[in-house]
């Protein structure tokens, strides 16, 4: 049996041509348009650059002169920690601060008057830092008229009946207070 072969015609080389350059073309395309520095450590194989592939111009080991590096070209964290040095002398005293906090409070005694003040003091060496009232019970008919720092130490509150009520009520003020130093 005998085949016969005919010659491709114009039309198919020049097809199989153009193929080859499309998809050749791509690749080398690729190549040429790789970005700066976007190949490093983690697309390079074990052992893929040897000294022979190394540039003759690029910077090696053996040309870095020794005690010519600064911190600022390394990688934070790259470099070990030193041995520590002698401790240095002591900063300034801080600002003022406060200690032993402590709330106070007091209470009125508890009945049907009408208005009500009471105060509460900070204890001696210490400072008010602020204060509040509330009353006990919570009626809708007695509102708190006052609250406020009376002075340094003693903070006062007033509360009064705005509806007449004959039920039993009592104003407990408290303060907040520190040593300040």
């Amino acid at each position: 049996m005998r085949l016969f072969m005919r010659r491709p015609s114009p039309a198919l080389v020049i097809s199989c041509i153009a193929l080859l350059i499309a998809l050749g073309g791509t690749g080398y395309a690729t190549v040429l348009q790789v970005p700066r520095n976007s190949v490093g450590p983690a697309q390079l194989k074990t052992a893929a650059v040897t000294s022979k592939k190394i540039a003759a111009n690029a910077v090696t080991s053996a040309k870095v002169l020794n005690g010519s590096l600064v911190k600022g070209d390394f990688r934070p964290g790259s470099l070990p920690a030193g041995p520590a040095g002698p401790a240095g002398p002591a900063g300034p005293a801080g600002p003022p601060g406060l200690s032993a906090l402590e709330r106070v409070e007091a209470t009125s005694e508890n009945n049907t008057v009408n208005s009500k003040t009471q105060t509460t003091a900070c204890p001696s060496g210490k400072r008010l830092l602020g204060g509040g009232a509330r009353l006990n019970p919570i009626l809708a008919q007695v509102a708190i008229q006052t609250s406020f720092p009376d002075n340094d130490n003693v903070y006062r509150a007033t509360a009064r009946e705005v509806v007449t009520t004959g039920a039993n009520w009592s104003l407990t003020v408290f303060a907040v207070c520190a040593a300040a130093s």
